[in-house]
């Protein structure tokens, strides 16, 4: 175990992996321990660097789905790396001359592998993590604040280590609005201590385009975190030659403790959330889930699962109820919601908002992925009429694999409820 303040050196990892291949003769492209601990030493420097984590962030606030696209970034560029790392492993099992080394001088050439990618790289990668963090969740605020701050300016550290290409932005001042923050917004480069600060408008002069020099920023720092919430972006090296393929099935494979994040939904009901959830439906989804957890008092817990690509459906029976049927093998339901009596539902969440008319689609829609829609409704869809609501929900019961639809009011209440068959369910 690392002391305080110090990172994990992932020597008893690297240690049964090198034994593993040198008895195999034969390379691994990933390994769920060795991920988990990458992503998850990684994922210490976001929360430390943004301020908050999971359990503390309003779910209601843009810091929600950005902690989530860092997060995936995280376990994503975690699980390239380890592809790296263990293709290099496998190259050392033989010499310049192509030989196989003996044990020890593997052992120690894997020593030497280890070193690099996880205590020199590591390192910097940590670091870039809570410098990158600190400046997302900064733009957040810009972004909230903007009527009252409209201007934001570039500072260096203003010491003497400051590169000359950042002292060339510093004092630079646009709005945030600007494109010029999506090129030069801090971090720049490896270890960049610069920032971006708000300014009032009535103390802000705004500097004018073709009074400054900018100088070219690396790749890989060509962009603003606050909006991607890439930490690492696909063009840092680790990702050179890493099929997509390998990516996904190293994160599906991680063990549910390493994959899932805890969150306290209503009722305090444990609502755990796939690190690859919909960062697009993630809000959405919560609201509703939290609707249907203050409707349904006998939910025990709830599974928000991992979006997997139609290339990867072997990975997805482990994620569902032992013996469920897919009623589409391509389609990914959302979310696994747990009764006390052990009963688990397989459920599509949908919220609609907007014009009516949606509400058939929506259910032909949730036939194909799940058991139960769980559907939150606009109050023009209400507008319909309760009579033709539930004539649509009975239909479609009738005609599909779904067993049951939750209708679910604007207001968070309960306006209908329907089964093929009514399920048992202990409060």
């Amino acid at each position: 175990m690392a002391r305080k303040n110090e990172l994990p050196d992932f020597a008893d990892e690297i240690a049964r992996i090198c034994a593993d291949i040198y008895k195999r003769r034969k390379g691994v492209h990933y390994d769920a321990s060795l991920l988990a601990e990458t992503a998850g030493t990684l994922l210490k420097g976001v929360y430390a660097g943004y301020g908050k984590d999971f359990v503390s962030v309003g779910w209601d606030t843009p810091d929600l789905p950005m902690l989530s696209r860092l997060t995936q970034n995280v376990f994503s560029f975690s699980a390239a790396k380890n592809y790296q790392e263990l293709r290099t492993i496998t190259d050392a099992l033989r010499d310049e001359d192509g030989k196989l080394r003996d044990f020890q001088d593997f052992k120690e050439e894997v020593g030497v592998i280890n070193d690099k990618f996880n205590k020199v790289w590591l390192q910097t990668e940590y670091d870039t993590a809570i410098a990158t963090a600190t400046q997302s969740a900064r733009w957040q605020e810009f972004k909230t604040e903007k009527a009252m701050f409209p201007f934001l300016r570039y500072q260096t550290a203003g010491d003497d280590s400051v590169r000359d290409e950042h002292r060339l932005l510093d004092g630079i001042t646009k709005r945030v609005d600007d494109p010029f923050w999506r090129t030069y917004y801090p971090p720049n480069g490896w270890h960049c201590r610069c920032e971006a600060i708000q300014v009032p408008e009535d103390e802000a002069q705004e500097t004018p385009e073709g009074s400054y020099r900018t100088p070219p920023v690396p790749e890989l720092f060509r962009t603003n975190v606050g909006e991607t919430g890439l930490i690492f972006p696909r063009t840092h090296p680790y990702y050179m030659g890493v099929p997509n393929m390998e990516i996904r099935k190293a994160i599906a494979y991680l063990p549910p403790e390493n994959a899932y994040l805890e969150l306290r939904g209503k009722r305090n009901v444990p609502v755990n959330l796939h690190v690859m959830h919909g960062v697009g439906e993630l809000q959405g989804n919560l609201e509703v889930i939290n609707d249907l957890i203050a409707v349904k008092p006998g939910i025990k817990e709830v599974s928000l699962l991992p979006e997997i690509h139609s290339k990867d459906n072997a990975l997805k029976p482990k994620f569902y109820p032992d013996g469920w049927k897919f009623h589409n093998k391509d389609k990914n339901a959302d979310a696994v919601v747990s009764f006390g009596n052990k009963a688990k539902w397989v459920v599509d969440i949908k919220r609609l908002q907007g014009n009516a008319g949606h509400l058939k689609k929506h259910l032909e829609k949730a036939a194909q992925q799940a058991d139960y829609a769980i559907i939150k409704l606009s109050d023009e869809e209400l507008k319909t009429g309760l009579n033709k609501l539930k004539s649509t929900v009975n239909f479609h019961l009738k005609i599909t694999d779904l067993k049951g639809v939750i209708i679910i009011g604007n207001d968070g209440s309960l306006v209908y409820e329907s089964y093929k068959i009514q399920p048992p369910i202990k409060k």
